[in-house]
């Protein structure tokens, strides 16, 4: 198909942020904001937003014919359900944002975050692209770039519920999202 490298980033742009608007990645930005410093989540979105749209671009069609799709969704599920459930279990550091816990933020939003875009709508749009385009870095960028501008709009609404509302409220609302999310992606992986 080709195109010009304008095309195809705006094409890629376009395409993943409107994907992800109201999607699990957003409503995980919104979560982990009211759970961890704005800053954090917004430095692992990113990184985390590299990181998936890397592997779709550089190693997507060798990880769909060798490894699973089932096994990736499993063990994001699970993932997330442990979040969910570790997030209530620990106590909360003396400013209230911070969670304790024996791995840092950065490091757990963002397994948390490329697990559970494995086998995504975004990551195959993004694999879908990259064959069509045939321009990975304008794929790269674009689909990071659309993919990173939805999770802020996510963070934005979870740091300002963080500023609004007790913070116990807010670990469990956040919390149960992920158990929710987390039971949601085992009844697709199961039932569908």
């Amino acid at each position: 198909m080709g195109g010009t490298k304008m095309e195809t980033l705006f094409t890629s742009f376009f395409l993943v942020f409107a994907s992800e608007m109201g999607d699990k990645s957003q409503l995980m930005s919104i979560a982990f904001a009211s759970l961890f410093k704005a800053r954090t989540v917004l430095v692992s979105v990113l990184i985390a937003a590299l990181i998936n749209n890397g592997i779709a671009v550089l190693f997507g069609s060798y990880m769909g014919e060798h490894i699973p799709n089932f096994y990736m969704k499993f063990l994001a599920a699970l993932l997330v359900l442990f979040f969910g459930v570790f997030s209530l279990s620990h106590k909360e550091s003396e400013n209230g944002k911070i969670i304790t816990s024996h791995y840092p933020p950065l490091l757990t939003i963002i397994i948390t975050y490329v697990l559970s875009e494995f086998g995504d709508k975004t990551q195959l749009t993004t694999i879908a692209l990259t064959a069509s385009y045939r321009q990975p870095f304008y794929i790269l960028l674009g689909t990071t770039l659309g993919m990173f501008m939805a999770d802020v709009i996510g963070i934005i609404i979870g740091s300002y519920f963080n500023k609004k509302i007790s913070h116990n409220y807010l670990k469990y609302i956040s919390s149960a999202v992920f158990i929710a999310f987390a039971f949601s992606l085992l009844y697709k992986l199961f039932y569908k």
